[in-house]
């Protein structure tokens, strides 16, 4: 009579002793190969686009070269930057962009948070209110700027308004104050859309079935935003901030195309002072001290607000 021996039976303590031969094939030689060549153009592609261009612009700060007299860059050492703390109108600059990134950006963030609360509640007309709330960053910043130095000009449409309401006409890009609120309104026109995307998302992605125990147990709506919606839309609302002032303190397009930078320099930005100075006075080695003080300034300035909103921490990068 035969005995039938029995199998031992298979555990999961078992089978997770077993050689795992997956990652060990993940190891081999021709795994490696075909992972660097998926990641091998894109580190080429980054390395073209960034690494050389900032080589380029380090390399130039260090020299001195004027498009006037078509010579090769002389190496100058730090004298570029010792000539920038001499520069008042480039310590102007750096003030007026602070100035109106900070002003935009703060204004962007209310309009944006108020219109993706007011658009995120079962209102009529919301589904023709998005797509037209788009539109704004559809439209090139040079067109946005042209079209509203048209609305701001003296006889324009603004001030014919006012007439009608027989107010005095208002000099929107002849006085300091008005031309840098006019700087302001400009973008935020513009940009207070993509707030409202950013933010509209993240007001979408919370779970209904908070909301609707929290109006079960009776919170008001000032306490549901202070106490629900809020603290769930924060790492939205730091990232948005976060990528809007960076692009802020890049400010050129609606600038020169409403103001020029006037006037008397109130509204120039630094971009624009970098312009100049390249292309106007044709002197390319103080330019790129200017863009490397700009680069060193805007990443700072960027570290700044990453601290502040506690960014890291609120997506889990810690």
């Amino acid at each position: 009579m035969h005995t039938i021996e029995r199998q031992p039976s298979r555990t999961p303590l078992a089978d997770s002793k077993r050689p795992n031969w997956f990652s060990r094939a993940w190891t081999t030689l021709a795994d490696r190969r075909a992972a660097w060549l998926f990641v091998g153009p894109p580190l080429v592609l980054l390395v073209i686009l960034i690494a050389y261009p900032t080589y380029h612009l380090f390399r130039l700060a260090l020299s001195r070269y004027a498009l006037a007299f078509m010579t090769e860059p002389e190496f100058v050492g730090l004298d570029n930057f010792v000539l920038l703390l001499e520069d008042r109108a480039f310590i102007g600059s750096i003030s007026n962009t602070l100035l109106l990134s900070v002003g935009a950006v703060l204004l962007e963030f209310v309009l944006g948070l108020a219109l993706a609360l007011l658009l995120s509640e079962t209102l009529r007309g919301t589904w023709l209110a998005k797509p037209l709330l788009i539109i704004p960053l559809m439209i090139p910043a040079v067109v946005v700027g042209l079209n509203f130095r048209l609305i701001f000009d003296t006889f324009g449409p603004l001030n014919g308004l006012l007439a009608l309401l027989h107010l005095p006409a208002v000099d929107w890009l002849g006085t300091p104050t008005m031309a840098r609120l006019s700087v302001v309104l400009t973008d935020v026109w513009q940009w207070s859309s993509f707030i409202f995307l950013i933010l509209f998302s993240a007001l979408n992605a919370i779970p209904p079935q908070i909301i609707d125990a929290a109006r079960v147990d009776g919170a008001s709506g000032w306490k549901m935003f202070i106490y629900i919606t809020w603290p769930m839309i924060v790492p939205a609302a730091a990232v948005a901030l976060t990528f809007r002032f960076i692009d802020a303190l890049k400010l050129f397009d609606i600038v020169y195309m409403l103001t020029y930078g006037g006037p008397a320099s109130y509204t120039e930005v630094v971009s624009l002072y970098i312009y100049r100075t390249a292309f106007r006075f044709g002197q390319l080695g103080y330019a790129a001290s200017m863009g490397v003080v700009l680069l060193i300034f805007s990443s700072i300035a960027v570290l700044v607000v990453l601290r502040i909103l506690r960014i890291e921490r609120r997506l889990g990068w810690e």
